[in-house]
């Protein structure tokens, strides 16, 4: 009997050993080792897992990181401290960007600076579009516009004088992300830019101002050779609370272009009113072919409701028929009296 107890007793025992070994380890634990290992390869995985820990010690292994030898395990850490949101790591990004000799590095810092949210990070970011690499300068221009950064106008401004078209179309893109009147003089100047990429941006920008000295630029606008352009402008327009480009809006719903369709329907949303709104939408979702567009054409009219507060769009008065005229009795031919005789 003794034997059959102290057999149970080493089973047990070995079971219980298998378990443990078997048990997941700590991931923190785990990532925070490879942070640790002397291949860089290891230690970039370890960065990369520490973005998805809740650990609130994870943010100072990743700050560690940021002084890595190795310049893809710097850019993992700062992709990492964004991802988790370390705001309190904006200070050691920003010096990244200003200090890193690696332009990837300084980019992946640069992005992760616009999950942080702290207008501290402003005066790196602005320096930062003057630095060497093409890619850092154009994601410093995006992070400018996220952070809706103070201060930023005008060097935002400056770059609509680059050469490169794309980066002047991101470049009014984030000054209209700003959503400031600083904004709108260099916005204004870029609606007369050869490219109609950078006028559509600089429209939709001046409508995200909400400056009302704006209107009178988007007015003329809405004339501009390209449609993209006068939607854009029509839009910005109705967020101003001016419909003057909705005329434009209806005329571009009979373009061929289905995407073209839908921005025009989604103008006649957001500019529309009960009198030339409904009708518009009705008529072209009665011609309209494309799937997709009819969707959209559908939404409209429930936002263009909603915005203007009704329950159902109003009725399309129909003009009455005239009524037919009755015909006028012909008049009696007169007859001349026969000779002699008197009338």
């Amino acid at each position: 009997m003794g034997h059959v107890k102290a057999l149970i007793l080493v089973l047990a025992g070995g079971f219980a050993s298998i378990a443990h070994s078997q048990a997941p380890a700590d991931p923190y634990a785990a990532a925070v080792d490879m942070t640790r290992a002397s291949d860089p390869a290891l230690r970039r995985r370890g960065a990369d897992e520490l973005s998805r820990s809740r650990n609130p010690g994870a943010a100072a292994v990743l700050e560690g990181l940021l002084a890595d030898k190795a310049p893809f395990v710097r850019a993992a850490a700062a992709d990492s401290l964004g991802q988790l949101r370390s705001r309190g790591s904006s200070a050691k990004l920003s010096a990244l960007v200003a200090s890193d000799p690696d332009p990837r590095v300084r980019q992946q810092a640069v992005t992760a600076l616009a999950f942080l949210s702290d207008p501290a990070s402003a005066p790196a970011l602005i320096a930062a579009l003057k630095d060497a690499s093409v890619p850092v300068r154009f994601a410093a221009v995006r992070t400018l516009g996220v952070l809706r950064a103070p201060g930023a106008a005008g060097p935002l401004g400056e770059l609509l004088k680059d050469p490169d078209a794309s980066m002047r179309r991101i470049a009014a893109s984030s000054l209209g992300m700003l959503s400031s009147s600083a904004s709108t003089p260099a916005l204004t100047e870029a609606l007369a830019d050869q490219d109609e990429g950078v006028r559509a941006e600089a429209a939709k920008g001046l409508g995200l101002s909400g400056d009302p000295s704006a209107k009178p630029a988007l007015q003329r606008a809405v004339a501009d050779a390209a449609v993209l352009v006068r939607l854009e402008a029509a839009a910005a327009l109705g967020r101003l609370g001016d419909a003057g480009g909705l005329d434009a809006a209806i005329s571009a719903l009979k373009d061929r272009d289905a995407s073209v369709r839908q921005k025009a329907a989604g103008v006649i949303a957001l500019a529309g009113d009960a009198k030339k709104g409904f009708p518009a939408l009705d008529a072209a979702l009665k011609t309209e072919t494309d799937a997709a567009v009819k969707s959209v054409i559908d939404g409209a009219k429930a936002q263009l409701l909603a915005r203007l507060g009704l329950k159902e769009a109003p009725a399309v008065a129909v003009p009455a028929k005239p009524s037919p005229k009755k015909a006028s009795p012909r008049p009696k031919p007169k007859t001349n009296p026969a000779p002699g005789r008197k009338p």
